[in-house]
């Protein structure tokens, strides 16, 4: 594999550490309330949202690394919002919502994971 594809395969698979994270983390919240009601709520939000700004770093270095090729081929997914949402979390983190949070862990980050488990078999198969 050329170093270019194994690079993107490295970051593909931080990107699924990431999800996968997330989604084992949040998979006992049962509604916002309890990300702000509770000290280890609060912690779990905090680490959550670190999560997705490495989450969306690391999909903006792929989309630089692959000159905007590699997610242009997934247009399913919604590649500038994750890249937003960590803007919004770096820059505006005192609005972010734990709703949202919550709601994209539940219904963004499965459906995430299973694009980039693609994405991880398809640069595998062009060795």
């Amino acid at each position: 594999m050329s170093d270019e594809k194994q690079f993107s395969q490295d970051l593909l698979e931080q990107i699924l550490s990431l999800v996968e994270s997330v989604i084992a983390r949040m998979a006992a919240v049962s509604s916002a309330d309890d990300l702000l009601v509770t000290e280890q709520g609060k912690l779990l939000l905090d680490a959550v949202c670190m999560q997705y700004l490495a989450l969306g770093e690391a999909v903006k270095q792929l989309d630089k690394h692959t000159h905007g090729e590699l997610l242009a081929c997934h247009p399913s997914q919604d590649w500038k919002g994750i890249m937003g949402f960590r803007d919004v979390l770096a820059h505006q983190y005192f609005s972010v919502d734990p709703a949202q949070v919550l709601w994209i862990s539940r219904q963004a980050m499965p459906q995430l994971r299973l694009e980039i488990l693609l994405m991880i078999q398809q640069l595998t198969q062009q060795r």
